[in-house]
C-alpha cells in the first residue's frame, strides 16, 4: 500500500529548496543562479553520497523539483535543472563505470558542470530510430559525425550524452551506443529564439570527426537504446514536479488575485463562476501530483513503469496547459500582459507536450501497453 504522507525528511528537503528558491535572485545571470540551485543540493538528490549526492530516490527527486518550480519563476531554469539531472546526470549514476562517475559526477552535482542530452536530429525527432549521427569503428577508437537539435543546455554545456548510431543493421536497440564527449569534442550553434522557456538554451550541437576512445563509452556499444528508454522513464515521471510546483505557485496566486479584484462591489471569488474555475485548477493539480507521486514510488521499487511514465507524461502536460489557461481566463485581460506573469506561464507551459516525447509518442507507448 503506497504511502503518500510525506516523512519528516521529505519535508524537510522540499522546505529547504522551495525556501532557497523562493529567496533566489532572478536578476542575476543564468549560470550564477544555476550554482545557487546546485548548493542546494537538488542535482544529486538520488545520487550516492559517495560523488556528493544525497543517496535518496526518485520520489525524493520528484518532490525536490516541485518544490524548487514553486519557489522560483523562472520555468526555463527549472526546466534545464530537471533536463540536466535527469536525462544526463542519472545515466552517468546508472550505467557509468567507476571511472566515469569519479570523474563526472562530484562536478555536475556541484554545479560546475552543465550537461546536455543530445538525441534528437532534424529527421530523427521523438521517435528516435532513425539517427544519422554515426559513430564509425577506426582501429579501437570511433570517429562521431553528425548534428544534433533541440538540445537543451545546448550553449553552456561541458559536456554532451550523445546517442549514435554504431550498427545501423540492428536499430535502436543493439545498433545505437551511448557517448559522453566533453567540450573540447563539439561545436554549438546559436540558441533557438523561442516561446517560453527562455532562459534554458535549446540548440544545436555539431561533431566533426570527433574521435572517442572506449573510455567515452556509457554502458556498452550497442547499449544505448535501452539507456535513453530508461533515462526518458525517470525524465517523463520526475519532470512532473517542475509543472505540479509552478501550478501550485500559480493557484495561490490566482486565488489571490480573485480575492482582490472587485466587481459589482466584491471579491469575484464570490461569483460561481470563477470558484468554479478555480476547483477545476484544484483537481488537475492534485490528480497530477497524486498519479505523479504514485508512479515515482514505482519507480523506486524498480516496478515496470513504461506506462505509467507515458501516462505522467501524458496527463501532466496536458494538465498544465489546460491550468494556465484557466488562470490566464480568471486574470483576464491582466493575465494577458506581462505584468502580471500569466502569459509568461502559459508559454512555458505549451511546451510541455513537446520535450520528452511528444504527447502523441506517450499515446503510442501506452497504446503498445495495452497491446494494441
Amino acid at each position: 500500500m503506497i504511502n503518500y504522507e510525506l516523512s519528516k525528511e521529505q519535508k524537510l528537503l522540499q522546505d529547504s529548496v522551495y525556501e532557497s528558491s523562493r529567496s533566489m535572485d532572478i536578476s542575476l545571470p543564468f549560470l550564477n543562479r544555476w550554482k545557487y540551485m546546485a548548493n542546494t543540493g537538488i542535482i544529486g538528490t538520488c545520487i550516492n553520497r559517495a560523488y556528493g549526492g544525497s543517496d535518496l530516490g526518485a520520489f525524493e527527486m520528484l518532490l525536490a523539483l516541485e518544490a524548487m518550480a514553486k519557489g522560483n519563476t523562472d520555468n526555463g531554469l527549472s526546466f534545464a535543472i530537471a533536463a540536466h539531472t535527469l536525462a544526463c546526470v542519472i545515466p552517468i549514476y546508472q550505467y557509468g563505470t567507476e571511472k566515469q562517475k569519479q570523474k563526472f559526477l562530484p562536478q555536475l552535482i556541484s554545479g560546475d558542470l552543465i550537461a546536455a542530452n543530445a538525441m534528437t536530429e532534424s529527421e530523427s525527432g521523438s521517435d528516435a530510430f532513425n539517427l544519422q549521427t554515426k559513430a564509425v569503428k577506426n582501429g579501437s577508437n570511433y570517429l562521431l559525425n553528425g548534428t544534433k537539435t533541440f538540445v537543451s543546455n545546448n550553449e553552456p554545456s561541458g559536456l554532451a550524452l550523445t546517442y549514435a548510431a554504431t550498427n545501423s543493421d540492428k536499430g535502436f536497440f543493439g545498433g545505437i551506443t551511448c557517448f559522453l564527449v566533453e567540450r573540447e569534442n563539439y561545436s554549438t550553434g546559436s540558441p533557438f529564439k523561442k516561446m517560453g522557456l527562455e532562459s534554458c538554451s535549446l540548440g544545436e550541437i555539431y561533431f566533426n570527426n570527433t574521435e572517442l576512445t572506449s573510455d567515452n563509452i556509457l554502458g556498452e556499444v550497442g547499449g544505448g537504446g535501452p539507456i535513453f528508454n530508461h533515462s526518458m522513464e525517470w525524465e517523463r515521471i520526475c519532470l512532473a514536479g517542475i509543472h505540479i510546483g509552478a501550478m501550485e505557485r500559480i493557484l495561490a496566486k490566482t486565488i489571490e488575485f480573485t480575492k482582490q479584484r472587485k466587481s459589482q462591489g466584491q471579491s469575484i471569488a464570490k461569483f460561481q463562476s470563477i470558484s468554479h474555475a478555480l476547483a477545476e485548477m484544484q483537481v488537475l493539480l492534485e490528480v497530477s501530483k497524486s498519479y505523479s507521486y504514485k508512479v515515482a514510488w514505482m519507480l523506486d521499487r524498480k516496478q515496470n513503469v513504461s506506462k505509467e511514465s507515458a501516462i505522467t507524461k501524458l496527463f501532466v502536460s496536458n494538465s498544465v496547459k489546460k491550468f494556465m489557461l484557466q488562470a490566464m481566463q480568471i486574470f483576464g485581460g491582466y493575465g494577458y500582459i506581462s505584468e502580471y506573469g500569466i502569459e509568461q506561464e502559459v508559454r512555458d507551459a505549451l511546451a510541455s507536450s513537446l520535450y520528452s516525447g511528444t504527447s502523441e509518442i506517450q499515446k503510442n507507448i501506452i497504446a503498445s501497453n495495452l497491446g494494441i
